[in-house]
Order: C-alpha cells, then structure tokens, then sequence
C-alpha cells in the first residue's frame, strides 16, 4: 500500500547517496557509496536539456533523467544545496524549478531528499565555507580518489552527496554514543546496594 501523502518518507535502506545539482540548462549529478574505509564514487555526470527547447520540455527532460537514476541505482538518499537567492529573480524561479523536477523522482520513489547549505557543504569537502568552484572540485578529486577532476555540475553534485555522507555518519556516530551513554546508566541503575559495596563503594546506612 503506498504511504499517505502526508506521511513522512522511509529512512531508506543501503544504497548510495545521490548528490544533485540543479539547473535549468545543466543538472549534475553525482552518486557515492561506502568502499573500504572511505567513499568511492559509482557515478557521475551532467544532464543537459537543449537551450533552446521550452522550459516546461527542459524540466520533463531532467524529471525522466533523474527517475532513471533514481532506478538504476536505487540511492538510499538524494541531497541538494538549499535554495538561495539570485540576484536575477528569472534565474531563481527557473533553478526552483529544476530542483523541484529532480527531487520529484525521488519522492515518487519513496527516497528521503536532504537539503544543506552551500556553505556547509564547502566546508565540508574544502574545509571552508567560502572555498570556490575550483577548490571544491579539487577536493572532491582527491577525497574520491580521482585521476581526472569531473566537470563543474559533476563535482558540485559529487560534493553535496560528500556532505550528507559526512552528515549521515556524524548522525550515526552520534546516535551510537547516546546508546551506549543511555545502557551505561541502565547497567549502572541494575546494580544492587550488594554490588556496590562489593565494588568497595560505601553505601549510606549501610555497614
């Protein structure tokens, strides 16, 4: 039975992390997954819908690239960059839209989509929020493994993907030590006064 519209997506299974990076004219994608002790890249690109095709054409063209990325690698995620305002209000709409094409598939596909600021995601993969495009490729390159940097949209997609997994196991690690804190005090709540003194802890009122 599919989920109610109003209900909150599954947390996802296993699968990579597909990073996007909207636009009207070039959307880049990205897509990482756990190799080792690190990330490995499984793919990467550019989808690229002709300028001079209407923009209702180029937004169905970046849907259905999207929905085949979405199936052929079944990603446990997809991340973008938060919206940002441009300075040119035509250019916002048309990027909104072009977000709005690309996280369509994967909410149809019933996959999470996470949203970070540019900022966060520079810092991130270049270790500052101000890093330019050429420092983030750089950096994407090299935490990947790359023998070739990959074009613009590609390593900005690639770098967003970095930033959740980096988010994602920052969660996890966080998660696991608020367990093992939460089974501390339970272990140390099981103790008997018996236990305790056992220990060699003086027990008030006790010998």
């Amino acid at each position: 039975m599919a989920p109610d519209p109003g209900s909150p997506p599954p947390a996802g299974g296993g699968g990579p992390i597909l990073g996007i990076d909207p636009g009207s004219l070039h959307t880049g994608y990205g897509l990482v997954a756990p190799s080792g002790r690190g990330l490995a890249m499984v793919s990467c690109g550019a989808v690229s819908p002709r300028a001079e095709w209407p923009m209702a054409q180029r937004l169905a063209y970046i849907h259905r690239a999207v929905v085949g990325l979405v199936e052929t690698f079944r990603p446990k995620a997809m991340a973008l960059e938060d919206v940002f305002t441009a300075k040119n209000p035509r250019g916002t709409i048309k990027l909104a839209q072009a977000r709005a094409a690309a996280i369509l598939a994967a909410a149809l596909a019933d996959i999470p989509v996470f949203e970070y600021s540019p900022a966060l995601v520079k810092n991130t993969v270049a270790g500052s929020g101000r890093a330019d495009k050429a420092q983030v490729a750089f950096m994407v390159a090299s935490i990947l493994g790359l023998a070739e940097q990959p074009g613009p949209d590609a390593s900005d997609a690639l770098a967003v993907a970095l930033c959740h997994a980096g988010q994602d196991s920052l969660a996890g690690r966080q998660g696991g030590l608020a367990a093992a804190s939460r089974l501390r005090a339970a272990s140390w709540r099981r103790l008997s006064a018996k236990d305790l003194a056992a220990l060699g802890y003086k027990i008030e009122g006790g010998p």
